[in-house]
């Protein structure tokens, strides 16, 4: 390969060498161990370099070429040189690539939880199957409550809204960073609760909302230095919705149609087809034209 390693290409930065490649019709199966010379102990920190045996290890990673890849790890375990640490041993974890009790390396973990983000539980178990990964649905939900929380430390511009837990029943309040346009928390759907939340971030300058009592009240409450905007998806239903109202008043004006000067004009002229009615080419009203425009009145 031109000087380049395997690992290199199927394991980029991490600090192993492959032995050993088997393939199958449906998996590849690499023989890894660690190229480290020493490790440190996840209590003290210090670092050794004194093996006290191997055991084998095996871990999933990403497919290639539409097999599955297995990492068949010659792991170690090594001697504290601390004599104040109560691990007499520990297991080396290869930086991005193994983890505590982890199954599969950080890459393909990486990869399952983005696909959870992006289709959720079932729909991402079946892509992941095609993909040659092989999940469940109910793993691939433990990877989106395992990832940490988005940050709400400083949230300039603030985003409300509510949402239906069960719809028509049970209501709560999203907030959203606008800055980054992610979700930041969920709270009750209550004015002091609102309230309670902006107490906690004096910063907010801007509260994007619609136009509930609930929001707005708990914005004048717990940010009263805040200038509150109407969100445009609001304005614009609002909008609609007042549109149609007075479309609803008038209905009645709108059934003749308005007759100008110029159709009075047009008119008064002699004409073959007075009522517009398309015709086919031997003179007949077409029948759908005609429903269609009966429909339309």
């Amino acid at each position: 390969m031109g000087g380049v390693r395997i690992a290199d290409v199927l394991l980029p930065g991490v600090e192993v060498r492959i032995d050993r490649v088997t393939l199958t019709e449906t998996e590849v199966r690499l023989a890894v161990r660690s190229q480290a010379a020493s490790a440190a102990c996840p209590d003290y920190g210090r670092r050794s370099a004194r093996v006290h045996c191997y055991y084998p290890r095996t871990l999933a990673d990403r497919p290639v070429a539409g097999k599955r890849v297995r990492l068949e790890l010659q792991a170690r375990r090594l001697l504290c040189d601390n004599d104040q640490c109560d691990r007499r041993t520990f297991t080396e974890q290869i930086p991005a690539l193994t983890r505590r009790y982890a199954r599969r390396t950080d890459a393909l973990t990486a990869q399952l939880a983005d696909l959870a983000l992006f289709l959720g539980g079932r729909a991402g178990a079946r892509l992941s199957e095609r993909m040659s990964i092989g999940t469940c649905k109910d793993t691939l939900l433990r990877f989106i409550r395992a990832l940490p929380l988005p940050s709400s430390a400083h949230v300039p511009l603030l985003g409300v809204d509510e949402f239906a837990l069960r719809r028509g029943r049970t209501y709560a309040t999203i907030l959203i960073d606008m800055s980054t346009h992610r979700p930041i928390d969920v709270l009750a759907r209550a004015a002091n609760t609102f309230a309670s939340w902006l107490r906690n971030h004096p910063e907010v300058r801007i509260i994007c909302r619609d136009r509930a009592d609930s929001f707005r009240d708990g914005a004048q409450a717990g940010a009263p230095q805040a200038q509150q905007v109407a969100d445009a998806w609001h304005l614009l239903h609002n909008l609609a919705e007042a549109v149609e109202r007075v479309v609803g008043r008038h209905r009645a004006d709108l059934r003749e149609p308005l007759t100008s000067h110029h159709d009075q004009t047009e008119d008064s002229r002699p004409q073959e087809n007075p009522d517009h009615t398309e015709l086919d080419i031997h003179g007949r009203p077409r029948p759908l034209v005609t429903r269609t425009r009966e429909r339309h009145q």
